[in-house]
């Protein structure tokens, strides 16, 4: 099946009524609405995580790995507040919401829906970690979610071939590989991104980075977007997600010089993003 063919039918699909898009967490619009809400104490938020139990234990897993442990191995969602702070383990608690979206019962789906939670993970963590080393942290809460979401058309069009393929609409369960490289890597998913996002009613900041993150013509004075951009090539650096250039050399990068990052600081986010990929699974 040529790429052309399979996305007129990924098209098709879309403009169709009856196709279910993935829907924002509710949780995860809570946990917006209470990381902008001044008032939230840490009873609030600890009532909502360990509401949901699964959500309860990724949060402690997360709040004890290499990248934020401290001395003392945290046990409950209070301590982890209290290590963390409330923003910090709302974004967490934010994203592990979402994992539920890249789960697939297709073998194929399954393992590209893996390394796209990966990669959405771990952009999250260097997005808010390098708003946090560039003079940006006051985006830095806006720079984990935007890095989270960055990739989202990705994602829909996972979603949408494993609904086409559940309904033996593709002619066979499993796609050549190289076909679903080609189709997952083209600006498609900038667009579906954008309009996935939109669709949610999130902040026009996140939408604007789904749909420029890789255009070769950018507005360099959107400091979201230039981090989120150096995010994205430090994880393809690493292999981590659905393409990988170790040749990256990410103090070269023109947002790197834009955010005045050198190597030395990049090379503390390489060996801290390492750590991301076991956080996220």
């Amino acid at each position: 099946m040529a790429q052309h063919s399979l996305q007129d039918l990924i098209i098709k699909a879309l403009a169709a009524e009856d196709l279910q898009l993935p829907a924002f967490p509710s949780v995860a619009m809570q946990l917006q609405q209470a990381v902008r809400d001044r008032n939230t104490k840490v009873a609030d938020l600890e009532k909502m995580i360990v509401g949901d139990q699964a959500l309860a234990s990724q949060v402690l897993r997360v709040a004890n790995s290499a990248f934020y442990k401290g001395l003392q191995r945290i046990n409950t969602v209070q301590k982890a507040i209290i290590r963390l702070g409330i923003r910090k383990v709302a974004m967490l608690a934010m994203a592990v919401s979402q994992r539920s979206l890249y789960l697939s019962r297709n073998a194929q789906i399954s393992r590209y829906l893996e390394k796209l939670w990966q990669h959405a993970f771990a952009a999250a963590q260097s997005s808010q970690w390098l708003a946090n080393h560039c003079g940006c942290r006051a985006q830095a809460d806006d720079a984990f979610m935007a890095g989270l979401l960055h990739n989202i058309g990705q994602l829909v069009i996972l979603r949408v071939i494993d609904e086409l393929s559940a309904h033996q609409q593709l002619g066979s369960d499993r796609l050549p590989e190289n076909l679903l490289d080609e189709l997952l890597n083209s600006n498609m998913h900038n667009a579906m991104g954008y309009v996935l996002l939109k669709r949610w009613n999130l902040p026009d900041e996140y939408c604007v980075v789904t749909r420029d993150h890789h255009r070769e013509s950018y507005d360099g004075d959107n400091m979201l977007l230039t981090i989120v951009r150096l995010a994205d090539q430090a994880c393809e650096k690493l292999g981590i997600g659905l393409r990988s250039d170790p040749n990256i050399a990410l103090a070269a990068t023109p947002e790197a010089r834009t955010l005045g990052l050198g190597e030395i600081v990049l090379t503390e986010l390489e060996i801290l993003l390492e750590d991301s990929v076991a956080m996220a699974g």
